[in-house]
């Protein structure tokens, strides 16, 4: 007798392993740098604006600091800062949409009425106000870019308990007296737990962009280096006027462009196979 074996199912696509690949190379560079000595990055190891050469592969600073350190110890900062900010982020929308997808009408009028008020704000002027204002610290940073991003991922999965609290098994069992929120974390999840990933991943997207932006600003913290951080001191130097943006501002801004679009590969690739408007609009 001969068995059949099921097709495996792709989860993630072409584009999705592309994109899984340039972010697990770009997180072990990242884990790299936070096992090098405190001092990588921040102390002269060469004259000011030295080219690349032996032993320096990237040049120096305008202070004689080694560029390719600071590379990869702002890999660490930026992405560090960007996952903790998805993690806060996905956490507050799950329990502000759970929250407003089987509590009560006024409940859930009152928090959406507050998430429509933050999505009218530009969200990058809101960051770098409060930022501005609050302090550039990594904490306060991570802090303020996960109470701007949390109303459009809540709103998306407000609407994923109100189609999980649709199903027919779930309304038998909350007329039965089953407590809503017990219902939500034993039977909904396997509806609404898919939908974090592309909230996650869009969301570390997002805080990459802003944060960089921040630190390109000057509001960033000046001593962590980061890949923001580094295309400050670019502008400020006027390294553009020269040949050595080459080896000091082309690294940073791209390893900020590929970080984004593996990112975003996984993103749209997790998306399309978990929403099935998307599937059937892609077939």
């Amino acid at each position: 007798m001969m068995f059949l074996k099921a097709p495996r199912r792709n989860l993630l696509g072409a584009q999705g392993v592309i994109g899984v690949g340039v972010l697990v190379a770009i997180v072990a560079i990242a884990a790299y740098g936070v096992a090098l000595p405190d001092e990588a990055g921040r102390e002269r190891v060469a004259e000011p604006y030295a080219p690349p050469r032996a032993g320096l592969p990237l040049g120096s600073d305008d202070l004689g600091r080694d560029l390719l350190d600071q590379l990869i110890v702002g890999a660490g900062t930026s992405l560090g800062l960007a996952f903790i900010v998805a993690v806060c982020t996905t956490l507050l929308a799950a329990i502000i949409g759970g929250a407003a997808g089987i509590g009560p009408r006024w409940l859930s009028v009152s928090l959406m009425r507050g998430a429509d008020v933050l999505l009218i704000l530009p969200e990058l002027i809101l960051y770098i106000l409060a930022a501005a204002f609050l302090g550039q610290s990594f904490g306060i940073r991570a802090a303020i870019l996960a109470l701007i991003l949390w109303p459009v991922p809540a709103r998306v999965l407000r609407a994923g308990v109100l189609t999980a609290w649709s199903r027919g098994h779930l309304e038998v069992s909350r007329a039965m007296g089953a407590p809503a929120w017990w219902l939500l974390a034993r039977h909904g999840t396997y509806l609404i737990g898919p939908l974090l990933i592309p909230v996650f991943v869009r969301t570390a997207k997002v805080a990459i962009i802003y944060d960089a932006t921040l630190s390109f600003l000057g509001l960033g913290d000046p001593t962590s280096p980061s890949w923001g951080t580094t295309l400050y001191w670019v502008q400020t130097n006027g390294v553009f006027l020269s040949d050595a943006w080459l080896w000091w501002a082309l690294p940073p801004g791209a390893a900020i462009t590929l970080t984004v679009l593996s990112l975003a590969l996984i993103g749209v690739a997790v998306e399309e196979r978990l929403n099935p408007a998307l599937r059937e609009a892609a077939r």
